[in-house]
């Protein structure tokens, strides 16, 4: 496959990808994937002395079950960018969620609607809540989103965001999660030209009632180069400490 053949399948696949999420983890997910290239531009990276202009320290998050479930921020790390418009780390009910989808696609026919509202009514939304993470240099930057709804529904997203990421992985072997063999990982390429280009790492897991969409990215990135900055080896255990977190709460990961 020619390399701009290879350019138009990923970023179909990748908007594929964001319709899958939307539908089922709300208007925040879109921008995830289909996106990326503008909530993670390149200018982000601080390649001087590593410092990031000043921000306003966010609000806390009120605890809760759900955002409970989240990976805390770990050694090395802070609070990162925004995830589309909802901050670097929130909690929101299941019945905010679906009414923000709902006024996130308001162009749908009545029939369209409609479907909409069946998926939204099988899904029993409970919530949505994620986070991001940057190293304590600018990079790299890891986003976690986590839905948690009924399990068949959740199951049934999963497996079709889980089939559009093999496409995306163009037949390579794509990064495994250790001891988790139902997640499914995608590299993929991101940026309208070679300057601006940077790679990222999609995830898609489930466990129990919750799905988890990742991605970790890095202006240096490396799918196995030992001199990476954040290799595909530290950021599927990145997913792994997550998931461990939803398989054993209250244990240390």
């Amino acid at each position: 496959m020619r390399t701009g053949d290879r350019r138009k399948t990923a970023a179909f696949i990748a908007a594929g990808v964001a319709v899958v999420v939307l539908v089922g983890g709300g208007a925040w997910a879109s921008s995830a994937i289909a996106d990326a290239d503008r909530t993670a531009p390149t200018a982000y990276w601080a390649e001087g002395d590593g410092k990031l202009p000043e921000a306003e320290k966010p609000e806390p998050v009120p605890a809760n079950a759900l955002s409970g479930k989240l990976l805390p921020v770990p050694s090395g790390f802070v609070l990162g960018p925004d995830l589309a418009g909802e901050g670097n780390d929130f909690s929101i009910s299941g019945e905010k969620a679906v009414e923000g989808l709902k006024e996130a696609r308001k162009g749908l026919s009545s029939s369209e609607r409609k479907k909409r509202d069946d998926l939204l009514a099988d899904l029993r939304l409970k919530g949505m809540a994620g986070r991001s993470y940057v190293g304590d240099s600018g990079s790299p930057v890891v986003e976690i989103r986590i839905m948690q709804a009924d399990p068949k529904a959740v199951g049934a997203f999963s497996e079709v965001s889980k089939k559009l990421l093999d496409l995306a992985g163009g037949g390579r072997d794509n990064p495994k999660v250790d001891g988790f063999p139902d997640a499914k990982c995608a590299v993929l390429a991101e940026g309208e030209n070679r300057q601006e280009k940077i790679d990222s790492l999609y995830c898609v897991a489930v466990q129990g009632d919750v799905m988890v969409n990742f991605r970790a990215y890095s202006s240096r990135f490396s799918v196995d180069g030992p001199k990476a900055e954040f290799s595909t080896s530290d950021a599927t255990g990145f997913l792994k400490n997550q998931l461990s977190r939803l398989k054993s709460p209250g244990e240390s990961v």
